[in-house]
């Protein structure tokens, strides 16, 4: 994850202290554009146009460098990575709030506009919640017009990278459908079990 999203740093690794040898990206960095980049050292660079490991027909147009450098200025001529910080923190104290809500949100993660919420059958085993369940949570979701991935090793986690330009008044109106969902889950008014693939 790069180009502001994480909101404090501009890369995803440098929360781990590294310094890759390649970075490679795509779509963000077009914003909407078909456009991909990868960065290098000069060594690295020198040793593959020193060779024919690599050919790309359309590399380096001045079309898709133009697109490239509007998106890097826009990002940070519009204030969007600080952006990320202020809403992406809204979002996660919200996803809290939830959390302590309703029994079957588990752990909350994230960072900047980077985020996920896992769905557990209850908060004494943390169990996932099945699958189906998350589908009818997200078609709940989906009639709200709020849209999440879904994702996890299990399937039972919601994750959500919204524009890096979404407003704190679109981070509330997120958490109020997902709490309505939530309650709508918790008194019965899902058909959950519409979904269930085994009935």
């Amino acid at each position: 994850t790069g180009f502001g999203r994480l909101g404090c740093l501009f890369w995803g690794f440098e929360f781990h202290g590294v310094q890759p040898d390649i970075i490679t990206a795509a779509k963000s960095i077009g914003n909407g554009f078909p456009l991909a980049m990868c960065a290098t050292s000069p060594e690295i660079a020198e040793a593959f146009a020193n060779s024919s490991l690599h050919f790309n027909t359309f590399g380096g147009n001045a079309l898709a460098c133009a697109a490239g450098l509007a998106t890097l200025e826009a990002i940070d001529e519009d204030g969007l990575q600080e952006n990320c910080a202020v809403v992406g923190t809204h979002f996660l104290q919200g996803f809290n709030r939830l959390r302590e809500k309703h029994e079957i949100v588990g752990d909350c993660r994230g960072q900047g506009l980077f985020m996920a919420m896992e769905f557990v059958t209850d908060k004494t085993t943390n169990n996932p919640l099945p699958v189906y369940k998350i589908m009818a949570l997200l078609e709940a979701l989906k009639d709200r017009k709020v849209i999440f991935g879904r994702g996890g090793l299990f399937g039972n986690c919601i994750r959500i990278q919204p524009p890096m330009c979404v407003t704190l008044e679109d981070a509330d109106y997120t958490l109020w459908a997902l709490d309505q969902v939530l309650m709508d889950y918790a008194e019965g008014r899902i058909d959950v079990e519409s979904f269930n693939p085994n009935k």
